[in-house]
């Protein structure tokens, strides 16, 4: 559903900030860019864009929180990771990388067989709201345009690209740590995160299964409550020697 007025003003605003941060600079003919944006918001279990579809929009996520799915073991969508605040969401068919399409059509790289399917492909993903949301919408032809115009939105293309590919490099050394390892890093570095997602939804997010997870889960949490008795007894014994 679309909105209009002081949210979509405030939602403009706070988008600006954060192109701006990526760019590093004003961006320039900023209300070419604003009169081709939509704010939209989104129940719970609508579906953003899903697996198969050209989508040509890019996304900014202002409120809430998704999740991102790829279909494995034929029919069966596995959660791969979950966009929220401050995100950007697109379908790699969106962005229009026209520099590696050439370089693959043209046999220049080593894997251009690999990265022409990459290019060429629909969307992989299926994107559905969790929480009441709110994103920021806009067809990335408007971005591809000013950044051939302007070196300072061709700057914000290129740190989001980096980002992403920052966050594929993280995610790399996620994927080879153990599922347990990877509930401890969750629960250490977005403890948040663990209370907005239902207990499906992160088991397959960690592929395992559901009783596997309440085992990791169980595990933890009996690690916590001897790890707290022990500091309790520690500082009794100190208390008492003081005495």
């Amino acid at each position: 559903m679309a909105v209009d007025g002081a949210v979509t003003g405030h939602a403009m605003r706070s988008l600006r900030l954060l192109l701006e941060a990526y760019a590093g600079c004003e961006l320039p003919q900023w209300e070419v860019f604003a009169s081709n944006v939509r704010v939209v918001r989104l129940e719970p279990g609508t579906v953003l864009f899903s697996a198969g579809e050209h989508h040509p929009y890019v996304y900014f996520v202002q409120r809430g929180l998704f999740k991102a799915q790829l279909l494995s073991d034929g029919d069966r969508l596995t959660t791969v990771f979950f966009p929220e605040e401050g995100d950007v969401l697109a379908s790699m068919a969106a962005l229009g990388i026209e520099g590696v399409r050439r370089v693959a059509s043209r046999g220049l790289h080593p894997r251009s067989e690999t990265l022409r399917a990459a290019v060429e492909a629909e969307s992989i993903h299926t994107v559905t709201a969790i929480e009441p949301s709110m994103v920021v919408r806009v067809n990335y032809r408007v971005i591809d345009h000013l950044s051939a115009q302007h070196l300072q939105w061709l700057r914000l293309t290129t740190t989001i690209a980096l980002m992403h590919a920052t966050t594929l490099q993280a995610d790399a050394g996620w994927l080879r740590s153990t599922p347990e390892q990877r509930y401890r890093t969750l629960l250490r570095e977005q403890p948040g995160l663990l209370q907005r997602v239902t207990q499906r939804d992160l088991a397959s997010f960690l592929n395992i299964t559901d009783v596997a997870l309440s085992r990791i889960a169980k595990r933890v949490r009996e690690e916590a409550i001897a790890t707290s008795a022990g500091a309790l007894v520690d500082e009794n014994e100190v208390a008492t020697a003081s005495a």
